[in-house]
């Protein structure tokens, strides 16, 4: 086999970016980078790789690219679709292109759908064998990348360029050839699809429900059943076309802050964003910071919940433990072009406590406890924060559906006296919307650790 692939994994994206090499030649391109592009660099410099290209498959909604991080740094030829509208310079690329990469080639595939300049590429060994597909979001397990990011107006027109990318461009292509896809489960331009971060073309025709579609109206009935997606998506695509800063091939280290720098930043409206995990922060947190721990979905929840010039104060874990998380959410952070992290609290509560400054905290149980307590008629309401899609596919009865991004409107229809417990799916979201609970105000709160997962169990749904 004369190339070599190398998967970047962005869990909390939901999404895979891809370096593929020569082994012989040690010629090799990447596709779709995020912003921090160190992770290419490292891996290509540990087998002395030489970047040539970087190729983007789509103008992203999720993340900011690093295609132009890695011209920067390393000089190379930036390649996408013809009809890209990128205020830098670009190789314009057409359908059937041909990449050369060492022994092998890159065809380029139009396959419009997911975004209208949408291309995947396809990859050919030297015997002239088809044998790996970067399909971005044109393919993906069990179902395509969403087609209603253009708003409702285009939907319907947007959501028939699938079928023929797919039907015409990409299924018929040998059923032994490995998809790659740039988005996966988690992530909000692919809901609905598979964990996997690979596929093949003979699984997608067997099981993809976009592929067993009698019909163009059915087809588009199952394209455009996404929900709703973070309010950051509307302004990435316009930074993606104009150009996000260039913040070179080396995060820089973020600014440790002493207490009295930590009231500072306070005292100029900084949030305070505690990037530990759930259970850390539900055992004791600095009162009024937001629970947005770097194990999660961090990017994705800040891009909804903050705009994108908030000034950030990240609240850590002690010693190294802390270190990692703060890189952690500095990247995702920086993956979304929210920038503005004035720094960071070593020790987090424990350096806030010292001080003799007060804490909050948070009770946690489990659904089965929470059913204890309401079959006793205890006075209580239970708080569903995840998404109204997740809710009508099935919720505890008695629950109030509020999804976590529509807590800051205040509009809540809740009582601070009557104990709230709250949940989503298992644990992350709960906590989140609790602590944004907390900051409006309400002060007897309950996470449902366990959530609607650990309900289903309860019931026997599973």
């Amino acid at each position: 086999m004369a190339f070599d692939i190398r998967v970047f994994r962005l869990s909390e994206l939901g999404n895979s970016t891809f370096l593929v090499f020569d082994p012989d030649s040690l010629e090799g391109v990447v596709i779709d980078p995020t912003r921090d592009i160190d992770q290419y660099l490292e891996a290509a410099d540990s087998v002395a790789v030489h970047l040539t290209w970087v190729l983007e498959t789509h103008i992203h909604n999720d993340f900011v690219s690093g295609g132009r991080e890695l011209v920067a740094a390393r000089q190379m030829r930036l390649g996408a679709s013809a009809l890209a509208d990128y205020k830098y310079p670009f190789h314009a690329l057409a359908d059937q292109d041909l990449i050369k990469v060492g022994s092998f080639v890159i065809k380029v595939l139009a396959t419009p759908g997911h975004t209208p300049e949408h291309v995947s590429y396809l990859l050919i060994d030297n015997d002239g064998e088809m044998k790996a597909l970067f399909s971005g979001g044109a393919l993906v397990v069990g179902t395509a990348a969403r087609t209603d990011l253009f708003g409702a107006a285009l939907s319907w027109t947007m959501a028939h360029q699938p079928e023929r990318s797919i039907k015409d461009k990409i299924l018929v292509l040998p059923d032994e050839v490995i998809v790659y896809l740039t988005h996966g489960g988690g992530s909000f331009c692919a809901v609905g699809a598979g964990e996997e971060s690979h596929t093949t073309i003979a699984k997608e025709k067997h099981s993809n429900p976009l592929a067993l579609a009698g019909s163009s109206r059915k087809f588009v009935q199952r394209s455009l059943s996404g929900g709703e997606y973070p309010k950051y998506y509307s302004t990435m695509r316009p930074v993606n076309i104009s150009g996000a800063p260039i913040i070179g091939p080396n995060l820089s280290n973020v600014t440790r802050l002493e207490l009295s720098e930590l009231d500072y930043w306070i005292a100029r409206g900084a949030v305070l964003l505690d990037i530990r995990p759930a259970e850390k922060y539900r055992a004791e947190h600095i009162p009024g910071s937001m629970a947005i721990g770097a194990d999660g979905n961090l990017s994705g929840w800040v891009g909804w919940l903050l705009e994108r010039d908030t000034q950030m104060v990240l609240m850590a874990s002690k010693g190294q433990e802390g270190l990692a998380e703060v890189r952690e959410a500095q990247r995702q952070l920086l993956r979304i072009v929210y920038d503005r992290i004035a720094g960071y609290l070593d020790g987090a509560i424990t350096t806030w406590k010292a001080d003799g400054r007060g804490s909050s905290s948070f009770e946690a149980t489990t659904a089965s406890k929470l059913a204890e307590y309401l079959d006793n008629d205890q006075l209580l309401v239970v708080v569903d924060v995840r998404e109204r899609s997740e809710w009508h596919a099935g919720h505890i009865p008695g629950s109030v559906n509020i999804p976590v991004h529509e807590i800051p409107t205040g509009k809540l229809d809740l009582q601070f006296h009557v104990p709230l417990f709250v949940h989503c799916g298992h644990d992350y979201r709960g906590t989140l919307a609790s602590s944004l609970l907390e900051r409006d105000g309400y002060r007897n709160l309950t996470v449902v650790a366990d959530g609607w997962d650990g309900w289903k169990r309860l019931e026997g749904f599973e």
